[in-house]
């Protein structure tokens, strides 16, 4: 059986996933589309020097100031505040990370 917690969790990464794209506000989808930019770019190169697993750590490592301002906009927005971006910032990480080992780089996290 899944828990009250577990789909309340769900239900917030996904609000979170898709807030990016298409809130209304500006700098929030500019922050999560330079995120995604630098992402892609640090990726790809890094997956032409060394593997894929090792390349995608790298590019969360290296885009972490993009991450930030990006998880900084959503946290300004009046239905996520702070604590609901750092408790699923984890999930966010993972799904990020699927996407670069998957090669689907060209739909949107």
């Amino acid at each position: 059986m899944v828990s009250a917690r577990t789909i309340a969790r769900t239900a917030l990464i996904a609000c979170l996933m898709s807030a990016g794209p298409v809130m209304a506000e500006g700098s929030v989808s500019d922050r999560h589309d330079a995120w995604h930019a630098c992402l892609t770019d640090a990726f790809t190169l890094r997956a032409a020097l060394s593997g894929r697993a090792l390349a995608a750590e790298t590019a969360l490592r290296e885009c972490r100031e993009s991450e930030t301002a990006y998880l900084s906009a959503l946290s300004a927005s009046p239905l996520i505040d702070e604590e609901d971006v750092t408790r699923v910032r984890p999930a966010l990480l993972v799904r990020a990370r699927t996407w670069l080992l998957t090669g689907k780089t060209s739909r949107s996290l």
